[in-house]
């Protein structure tokens, strides 16, 4: 057959493999990831030989596959939210990926592998699967506890980790005279790739996102987003860098703002699947033959896996404060081995650092892993029951009195904030309006209030609203990531404002915490309150 009849076959097996490899896994709630690499390692070459995978232009369609997955990582990085888990990134997240990458890097050494590829090896087995231990967090509802943030400190800060890993693999391969060389030019131009994503972000921010909010044009956002991402991965790739150093920096510059949810959400369709064909082709290369002709490696290694991994991670959450018990039991959770590894995988296969066999032997690791993660995830989170370190904190501060309310402001003139605007102004407090509509803040004015038609998240606005001087900030606008930008600049304009926000979603209560609101109320709660005191009514009504 024709090379593109080849391609087209291979699409059409791995896209129906992926579909029935997901309706199964969705059914018995079992990872996709972890159902796309065991039916890639069933219809692979070590398998039924259905799909070819020594085929470069499948290659180079799974790695745009590792590169949307790098992308939509760097999107949904916030830094407000990395502020709100704090140190644990840096301190917790660099204790751990040292704690496993160097004993692990050892044991693979004490095996005859090369220096250079232990390392890689190493490396790979400290990163974990973002993917399935924060769903699993979530689940069980321990995501926001102390233990839980701690984890999911750990876990960003490998998501983030990755980029220099992948970076240190041409560095790795560097051999003779030139390696010196090479290692301090791909540091400098390294150096000054990163100085440029805060720039193209500012610009990105201050420029291109307020045209897409004028266009309203949801193909010209995907286009930009698409353009952004081929330009980034085209720039780093003829600087000599991995191109998933531009996927990650794309990410990061569109990352952050209001249009980022939507970003996310029209590459979501190109992401899964190029995803489904990265993962699918990396199971395909899975030989099940070569793994029973060798057992005693994996069935040595997966329980030192699980042991080194456990260990350093327990060790990096007793160093943040956590006692042993809920160290180790939590740390067992990130035991596995995660689906970034296998990009720093496949980028060593590419440099020669590992061969065939180590890959292999790897992904049965990782295979085995990833499906024992929600099991034990699960039974470690039954046993700290009792901790308080399992124990949710409370998003909300208890409502205290302050200082009597001189100067107030208004953001969204609806129905709900002129109740409480009535009720403010009766208390003798100066009230004033901000809508981006004439036609809310006319009558306003007319009734003699002040009232500033704009833009509330534009400095601007605010100012002409004398937001330094007020001490009490009503934001009810309805759109919730219009609010997080409008939190956020009040409180960069006035450090004691007391803000009260509404938003929509359930969600973003801890968003708008984050970027500075005392308190946050949501729709989503309060009617699911309002109908569950309507359903305790009527099963206590005889006609019912």
């Amino acid at each position: 057959m024709e090379p593109l009849e080849i391609l087209a076959l291979n699409l059409i097996v791995i896209l129906a493999a992926g579909f029935v490899s997901g309706a199964f896994c969705r059914y018995y709630h079992i990872s996709t990831i972890v159902g796309y690499l065991v039916v890639g390692a069933i219809i692979g070459d070590g398998g039924l030989h259905i799909l070819n995978t020594e085929n470069h232009d499948l290659k180079h369609l799974a790695e745009m596959g590792a590169l949307f997955l790098l992308f939509s990582i760097g999107t949904e990085i916030s830094w407000e939210e990395l502020k709100h888990v704090g140190p644990w990134i840096l301190i917790a997240g660099f204790i751990q990926l040292i704690a496993v990458s160097v004993p692990a890097s050892f044991l693979f050494a004490l095996i005859g592998i090369p220096w250079q590829g232990a390392a890689l090896l190493g490396a790979a087995v400290a990163l974990s699967s973002t993917v399935l231990v924060f769903r699993a967090l979530h689940e069980l509802n321990v995501a926001s506890a102390p233990a839980g943030i701690r984890s999911v400190g750990i876990l960003l800060f490998q998501d983030m980790a990755i980029v220099p890993l992948m970076l240190a693999v041409p560095l790795l391969a560097a051999t003779g005279e030139n390696s010196s060389f090479e290692f301090i030019r791909l540091g400098i131009v390294s150096l000054l790739f990163v100085t440029t994503i805060p720039v193209l972000a500012f610009v990105t921010h201050r420029f291109a996102l307020p045209l897409f909010s004028m266009l309203r044009s949801r193909e010209l956002l995907l286009l930009f987003a698409l353009a952004l991402l081929g330009g980034g991965c085209f720039v780093a790739h003829r600087l000599g860098l991995p191109a998933a150093f531009g996927a990650f920096g794309a990410g990061l510059i569109l990352g952050g703002n209001r249009f980022t949810q939507q970003v996310d959400a029209l590459t979501l369709p190109f992401r899964e699947s190029f995803a489904a064909v990265f993962f699918i082709s990396l199971g395909g290369l899975l030989d099940i033959q070569a793994l029973l002709r060798d057992p005693m490696l994996v069935l040595i290694g997966f329980p030192l896996i699980i042991a080194v991994k456990t260990l350093g991670a327990g060790l990096a959450l007793k160093l943040s404060g956590m006692s042993w018990k809920v160290s180790l039991l939590m740390g067992l959770g990130l035991s596995q081995v995660g689906e970034l590894s296998f990009l720093l995988l496949s980028e060593g296969m590419e440099s020669e650092l590992i061969n065939n066999s180590h890959y292999n032997q790897m992904l049965v690791l990782a295979i085995g892993t990833m499906i024992l993660t929600p099991g034990l995830i699960k039974w470690g989170v039954r046993q700290l029951r009792d901790e308080t370190a399992l124990h949710i904190q409370k998003e909300e501060k208890p409502i205290e009195a302050r200082e009597q309310i001189r100067e107030a402001v208004i953001i969204g003139v609806g129905p709900v904030a002129r109740q409480v605007a009535s009720r403010i102004e009766t208390s003798g407090a100066d009230v004033r309006f901000i809508d981006l509509n004439s036609v809310n803040t006319y009558p306003l004015v007319q009734a003699g209030f002040r009232a500033v038609t704009g833009d509330a998240t534009k400095r601007k606005t605010l100012e002409e609203a004398e937001i330094a001087h007020a001490n009490l900030a009503l934001v009810a606008v309805p759109d919730d990531e219009a609010s997080v930008q409008i939190v956020k600049s009040i409180r960069a304009m006035n450090r004691h404002c007391t803000i009260l926000a509404r938003c929509r979603y359930q969600r973003n209560r801890e968003r708008l915490h984050l970027v500075g609101a005392d308190y946050v109320t949501d729709e989503e709660s309060q009617t699911a309150l309002m109908l569950i005191g309507m359903i305790e009514k009527l099963a206590e009504s005889e006609s019912f």
